[in-house]
């Protein structure tokens, strides 16, 4: 895979959905690994730890896993990954909160309950994440100013900027850009999002 659609980095998407008194609090974030999907989970749970559930799916490019919570099996984290599935979406997790309010919805509900919550919550705008080369390079500041042109049109992205003698910075370029540096230090491949945010899913 070398390309695939997700949420922004850095956000936490946010809904709410009520149904027969019992209140659904949907939350989405971007994550790339399997503890830090985990570590935003404990954090729901300690935040809303008076609710009756917290389910919750997750789907990155290697693994998926689902969790009902109490739930009826297969009325909560599996929907909730089938919405992620057909919408073609990656490295996501979502985590639906349920306060009980009194009134049993059976399983057909339910179900189509928390695929609802995952459906209203992803009504946001999608980024492009594509292949990319994460590089730290020493140049000269006649090619910085070449670099900050580039990354002004979004060409490239840049981080952890010093100057001494010349520049030294990460420069995250797409992987099939034949830039050349004047030396690398480090490189590593990651999946970086170059694009603006998209609105719809292919």
């Amino acid at each position: 895979m070398d390309t695939f659609l997700s949420i922004p980095k850095n956000i936490v998407l946010k809904s709410e959905i009520m149904e027969k008194k019992s209140r659904f609090l949907t939350f989405v974030k971007y994550v790339e690994k399997s503890e830090d999907a985990e570590q935003f989970y404990r954090e729901k749970r300690k935040e809303f730890s008076d609710a009756k559930h917290i389910v919750f799916a997750y789907r990155l490019l290697n693994v998926s896993r689902v969790s009902d919570d109490g739930e009826p099996s297969g009325t909560a984290g599996r929907p909730i990954l089938q919405v992620l599935e057909k919408m073609n979406l990656y490295n996501l997790i979502v985590v639906v909160v349920r306060y009980f309010g009194g009134v049993k919805l059976g399983a057909g509900p339910l179900l189509r309950v928390y695929s609802n919550s995952v459906v209203k919550v992803l009504d946001a705008p999608f980024a492009l994440y594509e292949k990319a080369v994460k590089e730290q390079v020493k140049i000269s500041f006649a090619e910085f100013e070449n670099i900050l042109n580039m990354a002004t049109k979004n060409e490239i992205a840049t981080q952890d900027i010093q100057f001494a003698d010349g520049v030294t910075l990460m420069v995250i370029k797409p992987k099939t850009s034949a830039l050349k540096f004047a030396q690398v230090l480090s490189s590593e491949e990651i999946f970086y999002s170059f694009k603006s945010e998209i609105k719809s899913v292919n």
